[in-house]
């Protein structure tokens, strides 16, 4: 009895201290555990930022240096020159189509002019968009020219095959029978046209059927004329309106009136145009009694400069719906 007893004195404390030991195992492996759980990668809130990729990055910086749009002389052409530009019309003798050139023969004479043709320029036929390839030898062109340093370049350029009729009114100033042309200097302007006459080439007057030999120096007359493709452009029609020495008859109202120049002009009825005739107050009784708007019939000499007024009738008005003329 007593050796049970004094085993059980040694077995207790061993018991307890066993168990102790168990108990703190198990909470060291536990602390482990949580550690562990809390440093896993599948936790999203302690997962560590990926580490920034390396090599080669493209950056676009962008800057307010030299404006907007600079210009680059290996991507674009050069900008347009500054000055006036110059109408050139004329006849194209050459066209390159390599280097953008075109040759062309000015109308009325003068030295051929090679104006450049690049992706600054315009170029339209008959009023279509086209490139230098619609451009032809022996078209009619008329272009916008100017100087690019010391090239002659075509900002514009018009060719032109599909033209109507023309028209010019003026003072014949030359006849060249040889050549079959004829000068005109053109009312409106005041400068010279040149075109040519040919056998279908048709003539009348004001008072009805003319000759070739009717247009003359002095000679008053309206053309009608088809521009070619050559340089000069050939009358369809020729109408005299008036040569030196003959005498016309004007009939309408004046609608203007100058005493310094002794002049009037006049809407003639018969034509529908308004014509600029001159007076001497001394060779005419009632040069005094003209007015503005009032209707007369004057007769008239042409001198190869002007007509000049041989005689005037005024007409009588004519009396108001309710009135009786007056007795004279």
């Amino acid at each position: 009895m007593r050796t049970v007893l004094r085993r059980s004195v040694f077995l207790v404390p061993a018991l307890l201290f066993t168990i102790a030991v168990i108990a703190q195992a198990q909470r060291n492996t536990a602390a482990v555990q949580q550690n562990t759980a809390q440093t896993s990668p599948s936790s999203a809130s302690t997962s560590p930022a990926p580490a920034p990729l390396s090599g080669p990055r493209t950056i676009l910086e962008t800057s307010d240096e030299g404006g907007d749009n600079p210009y680059d002389p290996l991507l674009e052409p050069p900008p347009l020159p500054k000055g006036p530009t110059t109408l050139l019309g004329g006849i194209a003798t050459s066209v390159d189509h390599v280097r953008n050139h075109i040759t062309i023969k000015p109308f009325g004479g003068g030295r051929k002019i090679k104006v450049l043709v690049d992706e600054r320029s315009h170029i339209y036929r008959n009023g279509r968009p086209t490139t230098i390839l619609g451009v032809r030898r022996g078209d009619r062109v008329y272009v916008d020219t100017m100087l690019d340093g010391d090239k002659v370049l075509a900002r514009n350029v018009r060719v032109l095959t599909e033209t109507g009729m023309a028209e010019v009114r003026g003072q014949v100033i030359g006849v060249n029978p040889e050549k079959g042309t004829i000068n005109v200097r053109d009312q409106l302007s005041a400068r010279q046209v040149t075109f040519a006459v040919s056998k279908d080439t048709r003539y009348n007057s004001s008072t009805g059927a003319a000759t070739a030999a009717e247009v003359q120096p002095g000679a008053l007359i309206d053309v009608q004329f088809a521009p070619r493709r050559d340089t000069r452009d050939v009358a369809e029609e020729i109408v005299v309106l008036a040569k030196p020495g003959d005498n016309y008859i004007f009939s309408g109202v004046v609608t203007n009136l100058d005493m310094r120049t002794n002049s009037l002009f006049l809407d003639n009825q018969s034509d529908d145009r308004n014509y600029q005739l001159h007076f001497s107050p001394v060779a005419l009784d009632n040069a005094h009694a003209l007015r503005v708007g009032q209707q007369v019939t004057a007769r008239a000499i042409f001198d190869g400069k002007q007509y000049q007024v041989s005689s005037i009738r005024i007409a009588s008005p004519k009396p108001e719906q309710g009135q009786e003329p007056k007795a004279h």
